[in-house]
């Protein structure tokens, strides 16, 4: 099919994927998700599962036979845990800077990849560093204009008898589960899921909780139910997040692990594994992947109520088909859309015009998060995100430009 194909389909494609990846995140965001406090790995479920019965339309579309080769589950133990940190990071960050985040750390992977492992070489060495400077820089930017200050502030306030501690209370953080037009048996099942997992997760019991020797029990209750920080500790020292420093820290691990994800490919090709001939494996692998990770979970929730099956199937995270049917399908088959239009453009267009185009969706994600779900207010501030937007995109086209890839050789 693409043999009738010009360069204009090549442009076209670049388009629909960059709209395609720049608002598959908006389903994550929206209320519905938000008031359900949906797991990410729920969320990523249903994109690996719409990305596997999508994969096999290019068969009929681009005319690829049906043919696996095991190199696909490697890149779905890439993809699909920097995927589903790349979820949480949409949830707690906001779509404008997670989006934005990762889009600029996948082509810092793939440049070091390509140049320092596979020795795929640069036009212009100090070219490519400036290249890498100014990419850094646009980063930098979008994350400082991306700041909620008018919540730090508020929060800095709560304890001092500030007459919005309760709205805060309930408002800075996603796992509270107030929602809107919500039935309360609903929201109650939710809770109690909640605060089971919470219970059986060192994870979440240990990181939420400061100085729980100096606070009583309704004190530790409310550190717990708000969930603002995260807590690691590594020997005696404590590293504190707030829920959306932990958001931008997952938006950088999906660009730099789930950005990988392609890796995988260079080696598959010398199997004959090449382009759109790879989706089949990549979606089979990636949905593989998908299942092991939920027995995995499942194994490890079972381990701490020493085995009590039922009680653990009951508080696995919930899939809410009825509520969240739609939302999930959508986000699966806008990432699809986006996945096919990012192929088709880099099949006519090469790899360094088509794919730096469609890093485009990061603008489109950020539109999104300013103008419909509000993560940045303030003329001067939205102006400020756009300029460091535009600074990440032009490293990004320059990145690319610079990148001979394995045709130079």
């Amino acid at each position: 099919m693409l043999e009738h194909c010009t360069e204009a389909c090549g442009w076209a494609a670049a388009l629909v994927s960059i709209f395609a990846w720049g608002s598959f995140g908006v389903p994550v965001k929206g209320k519905t998700c938000s008031r359900l406090n949906v797991d990410p790995l729920v969320m990523q479920t249903y994109k690996t599962s719409w990305c596997f019965l999508t994969s096999w339309l290019v068969i009929p579309v681009l005319g690829v036979q049906a043919k696996f080769t095991y190199w696909g589950i490697i890149s779905g133990l890439f993809w699909v845990p920097g995927a589903t940190a790349g979820i949480y990071g949409i949830q707690n960050a906001g779509l404008a800077i997670a989006v934005g985040t990762w889009s600029a750390l996948v082509v810092l992977s793939s440049f070091f990849w390509g140049v320092f492992v596979f020795h795929e070489g640069v036009k212009s060495f100090p070219r490519a560093c400036s290249a890498v400077l100014l990419l850094c820089v646009g980063l930098v930017g979008m994350a400082q204009y991306s700041q909620p200050k008018k919540k730090i502030d508020a929060y800095n306030d709560v304890g001092n008898g500030n007459k919005n501690d309760e709205k805060i209370k309930r408002g800075t953080n996603m796992s509270d589960y107030e929602g809107d037009g919500g039935s309360s048996d609903e929201e109650g099942a939710t809770r109690k899921r909640a605060d089971k997992v919470a219970e059986i997760s060192s994870l979440e019991i240990e990181p939420l909780v400061s100085d729980e020797n100096e606070m009583n029990d309704d004190e530790v209750y409310k550190e717990k139910k708000d969930n603002t920080t995260w807590t690691f500790r590594i020997g005696k020292r404590r590293l504190k997040f707030t829920k959306r420093q932990m958001g931008i820290i997952c938006a950088a691990i999906n660009g730099a692990w789930g950005g990988t994800c392609m890796i995988p490919l260079h080696y598959a090709r010398e199997e004959g594994f090449g382009g759109p001939g790879y989706v089949i494996s990549f979606a089979s692998g990636s949905m593989i992947v998908t299942v092991w990770i939920w027995a995995l979970r499942y194994l490890y929730i079972l381990d701490r109520l020493n085995f009590e099956f039922k009680e653990a199937y009951e508080i696995m995270p919930s899939f809410y088909l009825r509520e969240m049917w739609m939302q999930g399908s959508l986000a699966g088959i806008l990432y699809s859309i986006g996945n096919f239009g990012s192929i088709i453009s880099v099949t006519m267009l090469g790899q360094g015009v088509g794919y730096s185009c469609t890093q485009l969706s990061l603008l489109v994600s950020g539109l999104w998060g300013i103008f419909y779900f509000g993560e940045i207010k303030g003329g001067e501030t939205i102006f400020g995100w756009l300029s460091a937007a535009s600074l990440t995109i032009a490293g990004i086209i320059w990145l690319s430009h610079e990148h001979v890839g394995e045709e130079g050789h």
